[in-house]
Parts: structure tokens; C-alpha cells; sequence
């Protein structure tokens, strides 16, 4: 795979659909959480993933964090296994925030889903790197624990696409795995 496409649509999606929300209010009201799930809008299950509407430090981290774990994420899995990191992040951040009363709106719970598969991913070795940065590996999975424990929305999507991870493999070794540079 020589260019992380996935990634950058991903983003391209993301950034006009944040900008629409910051020019449009209502939009973003639409698409964040909402207590109308239970009453049938059920978009709002992964709606609120499509905008950042807290303002620009969140526009810029998440944006930032998309592109840099996502690339990664892409050349590690592969585009499909990309894909359900993301998506499974995503829902189990949306689900979670749902329990806890959090009614906002983010990309960074479908990020988070990328982060715990690299984790995974590092922990397993497949990074080629050295032990310090696989014990940090395994301390961000433990991290996501407690953060789960403690009410923030993005402990449960680092475990789901540690999860996720942990069942679906790598690249395989006859996979092109070339990388853009």
C-alpha cells in the first residue's frame, strides 16, 4: 500500500463536515449526541464522529491525530482492518459516551479505536522496536482501563481496537506493505 488514502479521506470528510458545522450551528446540534437516539434518530450512533465542534484545539488535535495514527494504523492493517479499528472505536466511544450522559461531539473515540490497535499492534512486536516502547505500549492499554473506569469516553474505544486487534491480525506477510513516501 503506498498511500494512506483511507486516512486522508477519512480526514477530508471530517474537515468539511467540522467546517459545515462551524459555519452551520444547527449542524453540528444535529449530528452530536443526543438523548433523540432513543427517540429513532439513530445517526446520532456514529453522527457525532463527523464533527469537532469545541473549537480549534480540538479541530487541530484531532485532525493531527487522525493523520499521524491513522497512517500508521493504515500501513499496519491494511485498509479494512483500518476500517473496523475506527468504526468499532467509534461505536464503542459513542455507546459509552451515551451511558455516562456525555452529549458532545468528536473524532478523537473512532481515533482512539486506531490507537488501541497500534498498541496492540507494538505490544506484539511488529513495530521492530525495542522493549521501552512496548512496556509504554502496554501502560497506554492499562491507561485505557482506568480511563474507562473513571468516565472518560475514550478508555472503552482504546480497548475495543485493542480488541479488535488482538482478533484480527496484522498485514499479512504477502500483503504489499510498501509505504508513501
Amino acid at each position: 500500500m503506498s498511500k494512506p488514502w483511507l486516512t486522508w479521506t477519512t480526514f477530508a470528510v471530517t474537515a468539511v463536515t467540522t467546517t459545515a458545522g462551524l459555519l452551520l450551528p444547527g449542524l453540528s446540534a444535529l449530528l452530536a449526541r443526543s438523548p433523540g437516539l432513543l427517540d429513532g434518530q439513530w445517526w446520532r450512533l456514529l453522527s457525532p464522529i463527523l464533527v469537532n465542534p469545541e473549537g480549534w484545539y480540538q479541530i487541530l488535535f484531532n485532525g493531527a491525530a487522525l493523520l499521524l495514527l491513522g497512517t500508521y494504523a493504515e500501513r499496519a492493517y491494511g485498509r479494512a482492518r483500518w476500517l473496523l479499528l475506527y468504526l468499532g472505536g467509534a461505536l464503542a466511544g459513542e455507546v459509552y459516551s451515551y451511558a455516562v450522559g456525555d452529549y458532545s461531539a468528536g473524532s478523537s473515540v473512532a481515533i482512539a479505536g486506531l490507537l488501541g490497535g497500534l498498541a496492540v499492534w507494538v505490544v506484539r512486536g511488529h513495530s521492530g522496536l525495542p522493549r521501552r516502547p512496548r512496556i509504554a505500549a502496554a501502560a497506554l492499554l492499562a491507561g485505557a482501563v482506568v480511563l474507562a473506569l473513571i468516565g472518560d469516553e475514550h478508555g472503552a474505544p482504546i480497548l475495543t481496537g485493542a480488541l479488535i486487534a488482538l482478533v484480527l491480525p496484522a498485514r499479512a506477510a504477502g500483503e504489499n506493505t510498501a509505504h508513501a513516501r
